[in-house]
This record gives C-alpha cells, sequence and structure tokens, in this order.
C-alpha cells in the first residue's frame, strides 16, 4: 500500500475529532466558494420539486476491488469481463495528496444488470499475491482492442495516470468514445449541467474534493475508531460510515451518468456475438507457473502449551516427558519395589522379568491432552484444541506407529525405593504420584473438554503483537461490538470463539490485518 493505513477516525488527543463530511464541507467552501454556491442553487430547485434526483438503475452488481477481496469473486467478474464488449470508466485523485486512488468501470450489459467495479488503486494487493495477478488479468481483460470505452473526457488520458500500478499495460488499444466532446462547443460541459439539461435530474458532486484515499470499502476496516470507547466511538463510527456511503454513491453516479448520455446519443450498439479480442491461455492464466510458485513461509512450529484460562494443568509432567512423543495417550503401568542401581531407578521395558512380581493399574492421562482414536479427525477440531496435540509430521506417519502401537499390550514403568538412595533422589525431581478418577469425575472431565471444543466451534484467529494483554484485547473487542462466547491467546495468537458463522464472517471483516499490531498498539498505548 502506498498510503498510511492508520484509520481515518483516529485523532491525536489535542486535535478534535471533526467529522470527514464536514471536513468535506469546509474544504469546498475554501477551495470552490463559486461552486458551493452553484450546488447550494441545484438542491433548492431539487427541494422545490423542478428537479429530479439523479435516477440510479434497479438492479446492479457492486464490487469494490482492494487487497480484501475473495479470489472467486475475482474469477466471476473476470469471466462476465470476457463476455462483455462495452464499458463506462472514471478515474478519482485524492484531494490532498492529488494521487490516483480509485477508478471504477461499469460492465454495459444488454440483457443482463449492470456489474459496477471500484478499484481502489492504494489498497492493493502486492505485487507478488495471486490477488493481484487476478486484478492485472481483469484490467487486461476490459482494455483489449476490441473493447468499447466510454468517459467524461479522455479515456485514455484518464487511464494514464495509473500506469504506475502495473495493472495494465502502457500501451493499451481500446475503442474510447469522449461523451464530453459530443456535448461540448467552445467550452468544455460539465457533466452535472449537461445531466441537468438531457434528464432535468441533479447529479450531486459535493463531493469532488473527498480523500478517495481513505479506504471507501468497509471491508477495509479504515472507518474504525480505533481509540476511544462508548458514546464517542458509536458517533464516529456512525460518521465514518456515513461518509463512505456517500463516496461510493458520487463514484457509482459518475460511470451511470456516462452511460445513461451514451445510450442518449445512441453510441451503444450491441452486437449480436461476442466479439471481444481472444485472449491466449498464457494471458488468459496470467502465468499460473508464477502464482503457483510463491514462497509461503512453513508455520511447522510446534504449540504444545498449558492454556491457563481454560484448560487445567496436567499430573503426570514428570512422566511425560520420559515417554516417548508418540506413545499412545493411555497405557497400563506398572510400580513396584526391587534393589537396583542408581542409573536404573527409571527405566521402560516392554515385557517384566519373571522373578518379579507387580500391582497393576489403570491411569488415564489428564484430560487436557486429547486422546486419538480411529474415530476422531483431528482436523476437524477447533483450532484452540488442535495445540494441545503433538505435532504430527503427517497423517500416514501416525496410522503406521498406530498400528505397531497397537499389539504392545501394556507398558512398565520400574521404581526402585531403597532407603540408602534417598540422599540421590533430588536428582529425580518431585518423586512420581499416581491419581484415581471416579467414573463420574471422568464424566465431568469429558463433559468440560467437549463444552470447550463447542465454545471455538466457530473461531476467528489472529495473531497478536506480544504487548497486548488479554485483558486489553477484551477491551477493544467490546469497543467494537464484537460479542464472543469465548477467548483465549497462546503465545501471542488469539482465538476468538462465536456463536455462528455469520458472526465469524462479520468479524473476519471488522478484525483486518492492520488490528492487534505493532502500530496498532504504540498508536493506543504511547
Amino acid at each position: 500500500m502506498n498510503f498510511s493505513t492508520k484509520s481515518s477516525c483516529s485523532t491525536h488527543k489535542n486535535n478534535p475529532y471533526i467529522p470527514p463530511y464536514q471536513r468535506l464541507l469546509r474544504r469546498n467552501q475554501l477551495w470552490a466558494p463559486k461552486k458551493v454556491k452553484q450546488e447550494h442553487a441545484l438542491q433548492q430547485e431539487c427541494y422545490n420539486g423542478k428537479l429530479k434526483l439523479f435516477q440510479q438503475p434497479e438492479n446492479y452488481s457492486c464490487y469494490f476491488i482492494n487487497e480484501q477481496i475473495d479470489i472467486f469473486i475475482l474469477d466471476k467478474l473476470i469471466s462476465q469481463a470476457k463476455l462483455t464488449n462495452h464499458f463506462s470508466i472514471d478515474t478519482e485523485d485524492d484531494a490532498l495528496s492529488h494521487k490516483p486512488a480509485a477508478f471504477q468501470v461499469e460492465f454495459i450489459r444488454p440483457n443482463a444488470p449492470s456489474i459496477v467495479i471500484i478499484i481502489e488503486v492504494q489498497y492493493l494487493p502486492l505485487i507478488t499475491n495471486p490477488l493481484f495477478k487476478k486484478i492485472q488479468q481483469l484490467c487486461t481483460i476490459i482494455f483489449t482492442s476490441n473493447n468499447h470505452v466510454y468517459s467524461w473526457g479522455l479515456a485514455l488520458q484518464e487511464l494514464g495516470k495509473l500506469n504506475s500500478f502495473n495493472l495494465f499495460s502502457k500501451n493499451i488499444q481500446i475503442k474510447e468514445h469522449d461523451i464530453q466532446d459530443e456535448y461540448s462547443g467552445a467550452q468544455k460541459a460539465g457533466l452535472q449541467k449537461t445531466i441537468k439539461h438531457e434528464f432535468n435530474e441533479y447529479l450531486n458532486k459535493t463531493a469532488t474534493l473527498v480523500e478517495w484515499a481513505c479506504g471507501v470499502d468497509l471491508a477495509l476496516g479504515t472507518y474504525l475508531p480505533l481509540d476511544v470507547v462508548g458514546p464517542e466511538h458509536t458517533y464516529r463510527l456512525h460518521e465514518e460510515k456515513k461518509y463512505r456511503t456517500i463516496l461510493k454513491d458520487y463514484a457509482i453516479n459518475d460511470i451511470f451518468a456516462v452511460t445513461r448520455l451514451s445510450f442518449k446519443l445512441d453510441i451503444i450498439k450491441f452486437s449480436s456475438t461476442n466479439d471481444y479480442e481472444d485472449v491466449s491461455e498464457d494471458e488468459d492464466n496470467i502465468n499460473l507457473q508464477q502464482e503457483l510458485s510463491i514462497d509461503i513461509p512453513s508455520t511447522y512450529e510446534e504449540l504444545i502449551v498449558h492454556v491457563t484460562d481454560e484448560l487445567e494443568e496436567t499430573n503426570e509432567d514428570t512422566l511425560s516427558q520420559q515417554q516417548h512423543e508418540e506413545i499412545e495417550p493411555t497405557r497400563q503401568m506398572s510400580i513396584f519395589n526391587q534393589t537396583r542401581n542408581f542409573n536404573t531407578i527409571l527405566e521402560i521395558h516392554e515385557n517384566f522379568p519373571d522373578n518379579e512380581t507387580h500391582e497393576s493399574f489403570n491411569v488415564e492421562q489428564d484430560v487436557i491432552e486429547l486422546q486419538l482414536n480411529d474415530d476422531m479427525d483431528i482436523q476437524s477440531l477447533p483450532e484452540i484444541m488442535k495445540v494441545h496435540f503433538y505435532h504430527e509430521p503427517s497423517r500416514p506417519h501416525l496410522q503406521q506407529h498406530h498400528n505397531e502401537q497397537s499389539s504392545i499390550q501394556q507398558m512398565t514403568v520400574h521404581v526402585t525405593n531403597e532407603q540408602h538412595q534417598v540422599s540421590n533422589s533430588h536428582h529425580l525431581g518431585p518423586n512420581p504420584t499416581t491419581t484415581t478418577f471416579t467414573s463420574k469425575q471422568l464424566r465431568n472431565r469429558k463433559t468440560n473438554r467437549r463444552h470447550r471444543i463447542n465454545r471455538y466451534r466457530y473461531e476467528v484467529i489472529r495473531q497478536v503483537y506480544r504487548l497486548f494483554s488479554i485483558t486489553k484485547i477484551k477491551r477493544i473487542l467490546r469497543s467494537m461490538n464484537i460479542f464472543y462466547v469465548n477467548i483465549n491467546m497462546v503465545r501471542h495468537k488469539l482465538f476468538i470463539g462465536l456463536k455462528n458463522q455469520t458472526m465469524v464472517d462479520e468479524v473476519e471483516k471488522i478484525l483486518h490485518n492492520r488490528i492487534f499490531t505493532k502500530q496498532h498498539y504504540h498508536r493506543l498505548y504511547r
């Protein structure tokens, strides 16, 4: 991204918050007072019934294209672009930086509702990201030589401002139609004035001088007030959303206005067959080999930890450290007295010596580590529960080991209890102890385990900066009106349990990749 990712509604302590729409009105008054008077006059005519508000089509689809878009939506848009030959376009520059911030395209289709895409060029994914390749492919298909492009002004001049973003070739060849030139005489006609003349409608142009680089798409999360809570948070949230709705309508209305004028002039003529330029397999795939060869860092690290908020501590730590990682969770253990050398005080054997007597009993591992069996699919468990399994290099390997161990009926642990060696027993750490459970206790533990799984059945997972505490995170989530069922943090990985999949989808959008980062922490607690 080329612009700062800081939320546009965050303020410094010494600067009071001014809603973005109020900032826009002040900017208009300072920079274009004459235009403000004209706008007020048109609004008064509309209020008195002399003009109607500009009418959008009844049915259309609108998609924002940025780093948050779903790749399957891009595939759908690419398919529709291949079937479309007529497009209206417009671009928007940021009023403060004067840099390109967005451009919008309408897919004009004869027998289907229009599709509008708004590409926020300051929030595009990295050029090495497969998403960027798909966006590049979409733009390449739109701007091919056999396609008709309608704009208010020269289309190639508008698109030339976007060359630095590498979305399409610099030498694109299109059939461009300058609708402004069709209405201009000695002076260039304005789009707002032309719409009034042709349709007796008011096209609102108040938002001409807006900060387009603020991030219009709500999925980007730039509208979220990150440094306030309570009524002030609710107020800012409302103002920021309202502002972005105004910007979205402004962008859509501009290209719909161009399309309506093109139809009025009878410039758009649909052919019975698709005459778009054929795209070769290589161009169509945009080098699929490169997409698939992107290195993805491995997350092979073990997460064998104790979660103090939810899970109980195991009682067999000493024994489990001595056993091999892949020993089955439940074994038969035998403890008996025998005279041995200190070096063999603790040993593991597969068979008992014939001349030794022993007492046997069954010990079940603490339920902090879920028991593996053939009926359990680890992948179906919530991520918060998976961290309590030892790392499995591969599932086939685990199955092979399980088959090998199935023939072993018992594992024995030999413990010597010679009094003359008590003085050296501190080398062993705490004496091993055994725990017995009643059937009721076991049922309760299994029930608790099942409840833990259910609380994280619908979960959102985020990496958090190391200085965020669970208390701070809970306070932030409450301020963002995120109501969780359960929450936990394991080695700076946050697990949020939610009620249903709908809430998961909403929270995934709200908690974008700039939440709980180092920059986010220092904005809040510097």
